[in-house]
């Protein structure tokens, strides 16, 4: 599996200092949450342009594209449902309804129009409450904000050894605890997907079938519930079971025995270290100075 594990590279990438890399996410979701939503997705394609010098660009696709695609549609679903009618109109002028709930939804934040509003195949409403067009649109925009951060930090993950992580941030003052804790939080999200996939294909080679069938639906429905508890027993104790085993790991290579670290390899600062170091300065400067301008910065409701 290594879909979810580093993979070496010989690309510019993997020979920047993983303290650059770090930074970059950092400035990437910084500038993205700062200024207006097509710098994110100008900064989106540019990440994903990135993603042209990593090792097996198709294996990495299968992970980014559908976790970016997850974003956008229950990001644009969601703010569809949610956003204030007050700011619609004063976005984009004019709101269009394509679906109406009941009344009572509104109790839930639900968009709810101040007037009369039209309704496909119900006609003119008073005071609708339902999904509106403009607020799909406004979830999109937010949603590159979020895909931008998502694939910068992908990327960092799938050019950076984990082990040179967290001697980075050990290098940066940060206490080796906080590291190391880090570093397992953010290694646990690949293995328990991993986990997931193993338990879900052994079960499947064995018959099982999670779609509920049968002409009992209500029998088909438990069975398949039934089915994934049963894959949630599993997944939880592989996930537990690895981390006795990182424990037993670190307990032996004498974690925390000393204050003071030595490492075989010493990150150091390289030339093109500090051209991208200066480039993300620059990027984030003009990010700030670009937020102050009128129509470039950060829309008021929900940035």
């Amino acid at each position: 599996m290594s879909l979810f594990r580093y993979v070496r590279g010989e690309s510019f990438l993997y020979k920047l200092d993983p303290r650059v890399k770090i930074l970059f996410s950092i400035v990437v979701t910084t500038v993205a949450a700062m200024t207006v939503w097509w710098i994110s997705a100008i900064l989106f394609a540019v990440i994903m342009a990135l993603y042209a010098f990593t090792t097996d660009v198709k294996e990495k696709m299968k992970i980014v594209v559908p976790l970016v695609l997850a974003s956008f549609i229950g990001t644009a679903w969601a703010q569809s449902m949610i956003v204030p009618y007050s700011y619609l109109q004063y976005d984009f002028g004019e709101v269009h309804f394509i679906y109406a709930f009941p009344q009572a939804f509104s109790a839930l934040g639900i968009t709810q129009a101040n007037g009369t509003a039209y309704v496909p195949f119900l006609g003119y409403v008073q005071s609708p409450v339902g999904l509106t067009w403009e607020g799909f649109l406004y979830g999109l925009q937010i949603t590159f904000r979020a895909v931008a951060a998502i694939a910068s930090g992908l990327l960092l993950i799938f050019t950076t050894q984990p082990s040179d992580i967290l001697r980075s941030l050990e290098k940066s003052g940060l206490p080796v605890e906080f590291g190391f804790t880090l570093l397992l939080a953010v290694s646990s999200v690949p293995k328990v997907l991993e986990a997931s996939m193993t338990t879900l294909n052994a079960l499947r080679a064995r018959g099982v079938d999670f779609r509920p069938r049968g002409a009992n639906p209500l029998i088909s429905l438990i069975n398949s519930l039934r089915y994934i508890v049963l894959s949630l027993v599993t997944i939880v104790i592989l996930t537990v079971r690895d981390a006795v085993q990182i424990a037993i790991a670190a307990e032996i290579r004498g974690f925390r025995a000393s204050r003071r670290r030595t490492y075989y390899r010493e990150i150091k600062m390289s030339r093109i270290d500090y051209v991208a170091l200066v480039l993300l300065i620059a990027l984030l400067i003009f990010g700030v100075y670009l937020s102050g301008i009128p129509g470039f910065g950060a829309v008021p409701y929900n940035p």
